[in-house]
């Protein structure tokens, strides 16, 4: 009977683990992707990738119906990364008082911020950002989105 217990224990915990393991893996969205979901969200996207060597991909989505916007980034390092996401992070928080959230990892970073009527999500995955602005009357619009890149 302890045996049977025992094993029961193992099973249990084995499974556990497998199931909780699954749960934080994640895959960077890359720019062809990005592009994809976006265009068949409604965005109107724009390659606006420059000869700066810190930048690998800059596309930029609008949808101009509602002034919702995103745009990826992708870098030759996670520490280019990060300082552009330290970057963009300070240049969204600077002087406003709005409703923060972050969440932070060594290959994971996401900001959110509602400041009065605007909303903001910012996040960093390994080698690439995506953010994202719209209104709060379109927010789901941007929530939609990070959920169908899984960000």
């Amino acid at each position: 009977m302890k045996k049977i217990i025992k094993l029961c224990a193992v099973v249990l915990a084995a499974t556990a683990v497998f199931a909780l393991a699954g749960c934080s893996a994640r895959t960077p969205v890359s720019a062809d992707e990005f592009k994809k979901q976006a265009e068949a969200a409604g965005f109107t996207v724009t390659d606006s990738s420059t000869s700066n060597a810190n930048v690998e991909k800059y596309l930029s989505a609008i949808k101009n119906e509602t002034g919702t916007e995103l745009a990826f980034l992708s870098f030759p390092s996670e520490s280019d990364a990060s300082e552009m996401y330290a970057t963009l992070k300070s240049g969204i928080t600077t002087g406003t008082d709005g409703t923060a959230k972050n969440i932070d990892s060594s290959s994971y970073n996401k900001y959110t911020l509602v400041n009065g009527e605007l909303n903001h999500i910012l996040v960093r995955m390994n080698k690439t950002i995506v953010y994202g602005k719209a209104t709060s009357a379109y927010k789901s619009q941007i929530d939609d989105f990070f959920n169908a890149i899984k960000y």
